[in-house]
């Protein structure tokens, strides 16, 4: 069941198989510029997948998105970097985070016209990701409704291929690997070695060893042309489950053999659990040279893999503290940029009000209530309260260290310095507008007057 896991996580691969060679950053430079949409998502698309092996660009890239999108409001580049913190999270083994920034990358992608491909890798995330097979096999069919991309399709069925088989329901693991082949055969595609692999996998949980046995060969012999670890190992561990179910050990022998040959560092964990199984076999055997050449390797590995663990868990745990002061770095921009925007609205609302009394206090032909311009200042009151408020508040949460009194202590004090203010402001008012009335009814009684005797003069 290992075995298919690993299948499954590295099934995205079979997209493209040279998209592991293209340059990261030269792919970089063209999202930045490009203004298409659908070939953003296919920059993005491949940029993704060349930098999936390695979790530290994975993040670089994740962080250069998510500020470019922010910076010139991106939202391809914003949700396609929370997939690759998704990736990261889940990578390290935080898979609560994974799945907010999943959730994250979907609410932006939802909102995005034409999105059904990256909606549906999305749910591929999600279904690949979710411990729950069942669950996962729904977010899976929801990929297939939204895809657009024989190509995106044909992983989507490999995968839920790949989550019935580790159910053990084998008739429907092999009715979505033959939808998943059905694609493969349209498109030509004679590289990927994961779907064969798959194939012998399902025929030989239905007990047909010769079936089976053509499909493992038949993935070996497109890893050999491939030529990568990656494929060999799962070539190799495809053959290694068929010989041990058919109980061929001397086989078994061959390819663990074959994963110990390998010479390269991301070899080295299969080289470990090959050397197990070899000084086993040779301990059967009575071969005690070789029982203590493998054993001694073995032993040695064992050892320094547990050292590599604990340096990878101190990585992850610099990762995971890195990736908590991006957020809170971006935390702090948001209410940085929110609490620039209200203090516009607040000085917005000032000058409108401030404009409002004035005109009302300065017109010399409008009557106005006491009542309303005493309205109107309780208003612009409220208003400078809340925009003095706004404006000190970082200042106030620095030196009162997140005092809940003390802070509150701060704005009784700023009330009690702008209330006085705002009493003689409104005395003020209140004198300039009884002399404005006055004046007002005033001349409007010497109009009077003036009218009444210019009709006393014309009836006489």
């Amino acid at each position: 069941m290992k075995k298919i896991a690993i299948l499954i996580l590295f099934s995205i691969f079979t997209i493209s198989i040279n998209a592991q060679k293209l340059n990261a950053d030269s792919l970089w430079q063209l999202v930045r510029t490009e203004k298409n949409d659908s070939v953003k998502f296919s920059l993005l698309y491949k940029l993704g997948n060349s930098i999936y092996f390695s979790v530290d660009d994975m993040l670089l890239y994740a962080k250069k998105e998510v500020v470019f999108g922010d910076m010139y409001n991106d939202k391809l580049c914003q949700a396609h970097g929370n997939f690759l913190y998704a990736r990261v999270y889940n990578r390290i083994g935080n898979y609560v985070k994974g799945q907010e920034a999943i959730v994250k990358a979907s609410i932006i992608v939802e909102r995005l016209p034409g999105n059904g491909d990256f909606l549906a890798l999305i749910y591929n995330a999600k279904g690949t990701g979710e411990s729950d097979k069942s669950k996962g096999i729904e977010y899976l069919r929801k990929g297939i409704a939204v895809s657009k991309s024989e190509i995106i399709t044909r992983v989507l069925f490999f995968n839920i291929a790949g989550n019935f088989l580790e159910q053990n329901k084998v008739d429907s693991a092999l009715f979505y690997a033959q939808k998943s082949n059905e694609i493969n055969i349209k498109i030509h595609d004679t590289v990927t070695v994961y779907l064969p692999n798959l194939f012998g996998r399902i025929y030989l949980k239905l007990n047909q060893p010769d079936l089976a046995y053509a499909y493992f060969k038949e993935s070996l012999k497109r890893a050999e042309r491939a030529k990568g670890f990656a494929y060999l190992k799962v070539a190799y561990s495809g053959l290694i489950t068929f010989f041990t179910a058919t109980n061929k050990i001397d086989s078994v022998l061959i390819y663990q053999k074959k994963l110990f040959a390998f010479q390269i560092p991301d070899a080295y964990p299969s080289k470990v659990e090959a050397s197990q199984f070899i000084y086993e076999y040779y301990l059967k055997q009575g071969n005690k040279d070789s029982v203590i050449k493998y054993l001694l390797f073995n032993k040695q590995g064992v050892d320094s893999l547990k050292s590599t663990k604990k340096t990878e868990e101190l990585k992850q745990a610099k990762i995971t503290e890195e990736l908590r002061e991006t957020d809170l770095a971006k935390l702090k921009q948001e209410e940085t940029e929110n609490r620039n925007h209200n203090l516009q609205l607040a000085i917005t609302a000032i000058a409108i009000l401030s404009a409002i009394i004035l005109f009302l206090l300065l017109s010399r032909s409008i009557l106005v209530s006491h009542k309303v311009v005493e309205f109107l200042s309780v208003i612009v009151l409220l208003v400078v309260f809340e925009f003095i408020n706004l404006l000190i508040h970082p200042w106030l949460e620095k030196i009162t260290h997140h005092s809940p009194v003390l802070m509150l202590l701060g704005l009784v004090a700023i009330a009690a310095l702008i209330v006085p203010l705002h009493h003689r402001l409104e005395h003020w008012t209140t004198k300039k507008l009884v002399e404005k009335n006055k004046a007002i009814r005033l001349a409007q009684a010497k109009k009077t007057i003036e009218e009444l005797e210019k009709n006393e003069k014309t009836d006489a």
